[in-house]
This record gives C-alpha cells, structure tokens and sequence, in this order.
C-alpha cells in the first residue's frame, strides 16, 4: 500500500510545537477548523459528518444505498441491552432514560477516577457491578453490537463532549498522540487528516478530522467496528505497534477526536466498504 503525500505544513507544525496547555481545548479545535478549512474550502463544516463520503461523491451515495446496513447488528445490539441480569437487572438500567441520549456525551472525564471513560467502559463497569461477565472491547458480537444499538439511541443528537479543567491533562495527551509522528512510516495522525485531508490514500480521500467521531462504530462486512478499533488499524497501517483497545492511551485519543466533532450531528453505524 502507498501512502499519500501528507506533508508537514504551517497548520500541523504548530499542532506539533504547542506546549502543554499552551492553548486551551476551544482554541485548539478553532485551530483546527481553521486548518481544515484553508484544505478544503468547499467543504461546509456540517459536512464534515460524512467522513470521507463528503469528498466522494460515488462513496457518499453508496452510503446512502447502504443506509440500513447496520440493521442486525443495531436489533443484536438492543438484544443484549435489554437481556435481564442474573440478579433481573439490564445494561438499559444503568444509564439516564435507559440510554437514549447518552453516548452523545461521551467520552466523559471521571473526576473521582481521574481519567477518561468511554462508552464502552461505562458498558463494561455496568456489567461489572451486577457481577456479570465484561465484554471484550474488540468482540463486534458483544461490544461492538452494543454500542451500535446504544450510539443509534442518540443519532441526531449533537456530540456535546466536556473538557472540564480537571481533565485537560487527558485532552493534551490525546493531542499530543494525533500529533505525533509514529511508527516505521513517520506519520502521525494529523499528517493525514489536518494537513493531508481530501488528499487520497489509494482510492479514497482522507477525512478531515473534525467530524471523524460522529459515525462509530461503522459496519464493515456486516459487523460493527469501533472508533479504537480503526485506531489499531492506522496505527498498523502507520507501521506502529497498536495500543491495546481500552487503553489510557487511545480512551484519551478519543477524548481528544471526539470533542473536535461538538456541535455535529451523530449518525451512527454508518456503512463503509470493506477497504
């Protein structure tokens, strides 16, 4: 596979050379928008929500004839939320209005835990409270169908993700991780998708990356894949070894992305080809 030109410009540069706190996390993200719109003037910001279907207009429609892709998983997804405990309480009792508009608030900084927790963590810590077994954060059959349904339950909600000043430590680590360059190809996430967005790795554009959080899981093959999952899977292409899914490391880079993307509209399981 060939990477495409993804050149270290002014934008990037000076992602790179802030210090920490430096900047806070508004500025950050106006910097970014300012970035992303000197790269693709003709895109409209809300746009940004479509990933790369919004420089592609064969892939845009596809997405829209694959609209209902997600169907089954979402259905397997609702199965589960709603399966009784063996103590007769469900994953639906756990969260506000049995999880419908939540997930638009996530990733959320813990203040008692000092450190960022992800749905699919508040997920897990559910289960682990009524002593049930944890879902595995990579299983598409468990996890994966799990938040597809639960993310469904805020699609059109604004992603509305807080950074209070207790946790602008975990947003900084989260930056520096985009921007930083990794791996045998010396490519850091905002080489791509700051700097090169709209640019083309094989034949389809890179996304801008406001805008990238809005859409997990996406379903791939008929099964759901999660944003740390497409974490891996960049880090790999990247030459990088990847972190394990969960980690502080990508939960704080997903604190970071995710609150880039406040104020668009969710629109989960959206469909993608397979490559």
């Amino acid at each position: 596979m060939r990477f495409p030109e993804c050149i270290a410009g002014i934008a990037l540069a000076a992602l790179l050379s802030l210090p920490a706190h430096a900047a806070g996390p508004e500025d950050v993200r106006a910097g970014i928008a300012v970035a992303l719109k000197e790269r693709l003037p003709e895109l409209a910001p809300q746009d940004y929500r479509l990933g790369a279907a919004a420089l592609d207009a064969e892939l845009r429609r596809a997405l829209e004839e694959n609209a209902g892709a997600g169907a089954a998983t979402v259905e397997a997804g609702k199965a589960l939320w709603t399966r009784k405990f063996k103590n007769g309480r469900t994953l639906s009792g756990c969260f506000p209005n049995g999880g419908r508009r939540v997930a638009a608030a996530y990733p959320q900084f813990d203040p008692r835990l000092k450190r960022v927790i992800t749905l699919e963590m508040a997920v897990n810590q559910c289960l682990k409270s009524h002593g049930e077994a944890l879902y595995d954060h990579a299983d598409p059959k468990t996890m994966g169908a799990v938040t597809a349904y639960l993310r469904s339950l805020s699609d059109g909600q604004k992603v509305a993700v807080r950074v209070p000043t207790a946790a602008e430590e975990r947003f900084e680590q989260g930056r520096r991780l985009y921007t930083s360059r990794l791996g045998q190809r010396n490519y850091a996430c905002a080489s791509c998708h700051v700097q090169g967005a709209g640019k083309h790795f094989e034949d389809t554009p890179l996304s801008p990356a406001i805008g990238q959080a809005t859409h997990w899981p996406v379903i791939r093959k008929g099964e759901p894949v999660t944003l740390q999952e497409r974490f891996r899977e960049c880090l790999e292409l990247m030459g990088a070894a990847p972190f394990p899914a969960g980690s502080e490391e990508l939960n704080n880079l997903e604190y970071f992305l995710t609150f880039l993307s406040n104020g668009l509209p969710m629109a989960a399981n959206a469909w993608r080809p397979e490559r």
